[in-house]
């Protein structure tokens, strides 16, 4: 009976140390896992090509810098291209079956259905794109943006000093319901339209607009469906000022801006700012490998989804537990290549908000 009850306790101790090895997610023999789930393929894969250059050259740079507490670092890719019936099992793939210590997305949709999953599996989370409301009362999940919010509040305030009539057309998601908040903060919508993803024809909300009178429209739309929304207001005759509030990641793309000069004349934009022509040594030293890695690579994006991963490697030094990589990330404070980087001891990035102007060729800050 003695043994039984000994055999019992020992069992009870290792299932418990188990247990633990597993909510630590550390393994001091084996490197450390990262973990990114991005449209690679499909209609935004605009927004996982960009993301993928900057997490794969922080990996670089972090492993060749000695890696973290002696440890290597890989990331592992997951790709759900358009569908969001993908998102789910990946993420629950990298996490039960790769074990990672650490997940990274960009875009809303990914990341609503990612959020819950990793902060029940104590796995820390970055996350790229404007809504705060998914890293709100959390422990392990972490918005990196600028905020949206914020954003089209300032593009409404200067709007206003020359228009009137001023609508918003984006696409049926939170970060286009939150800039219509913080628009109508400072004043009323002539129109508010919006479409589906994955649709193409929006001439009847284009038609709308017009009817509208407005001649400032806020475009809260994914880089790949600029193009055929600028093809629509061509062809409708929509004479507005464009106001995009999330600039570089969206209509105000360079391939945007390229494509159709014409519609963006005189376009005022919010973006991060990064300042691409910094003469800091860190920041030349990241462009330089992202331009080798990718000449094509969008270097804003790059550069925020970079300071990403060297955020979360900076978390887990010194760190047993993922508890205390959450912690670290709260309050942690570094200059990085998109600028300085921190959570002031919440879950939400603090990102200068910078606007911008369309001059007819670039985008300049104003």
């Amino acid at each position: 009976m003695k043994k039984m009850l000994l055999f019992v306790f020992v069992l009870a101790v290792l299932m418990g140390c188990s247990h633990q090895e597993n909510e630590t997610r550390v393994q001091q023999s084996e490197p450390y896992k990262f973990g990114a789930v991005l449209p690679l393929t499909g209609s935004n894969a605009f927004y996982g090509e960009f993301a993928k250059d900057g997490l794969g050259l922080a990996i670089e740079d972090i492993n060749s810098a000695g890696g973290v507490n002696g440890k290597q670092v890989e990331m592992i890719y997951e790709d759900f291209g358009s569908d969001k019936t993908r998102v789910a099992p990946a993420t629950q793939k990298l996490i039960d079956v790769d074990g990672v210590d650490a997940l990274f997305t960009v875009t809303v949709m990914p990341t609503g259905i990612m959020a819950p999953l990793a902060e029940v599996a104590k796995v820390p989370f970055i996350y790229v794109n404007v809504v705060n409301t998914f890293a709100e009362n959390k422990s392990f999940v972490f918005k990196d943006q600028l905020d949206g919010f914020e954003a089209c509040k300032k593009l409404m305030r200067i709007a206003m000093e020359k228009h009137e009539k001023i609508a918003l057309f984006g696409t049926n998601a939170e970060f286009t319901l939150l800039c219509r908040k913080g628009a109508q903060e400072i004043g009323p919508l002539a129109a508010f339209e919006t479409y589906d993803q994955g649709s193409t024809d929006f001439r009847t909300q284009f038609t709308k607009i017009k009817e509208s009178a407005s001649t400032a429209v806020f475009l809260t739309v994914y880089a790949a469906d600029c193009s055929n929304a600028f093809k629509q207001m061509r062809e409708l005759g929509v004479k507005a000022q464009v106001l995009t509030p999330f600039q570089s990641f969206g209509c105000g793309s360079q391939e945007n801006s390229k494509e159709f000069p014409d519609v963006l004349e005189g376009a005022i934009g919010a973006d991060v700012a990064v300042d691409e022509q910094s003469t800091d040594a860190l920041f030349v030293s990241f462009k330089n490998k992202l331009e080798e890695r990718n000449p094509a690579s969008f270097l804003r994006g790059s550069a925020v989804m970079y300071d990403d991963v060297v955020t979360m490697a900076k978390a887990y030094e010194g760190c047993m537990d993922t508890s205390c990589v959450a912690d670290n990330l709260r309050h942690l404070s570094m200059h990085g290549v998109s600028g300085n980087v921190g959570y002031n001891g919440d879950q939400i990035i603090d990102r200068e908000i910078m606007v911008t102007r369309f001059d007819g060729k670039n985008w300049v800050r104003t």
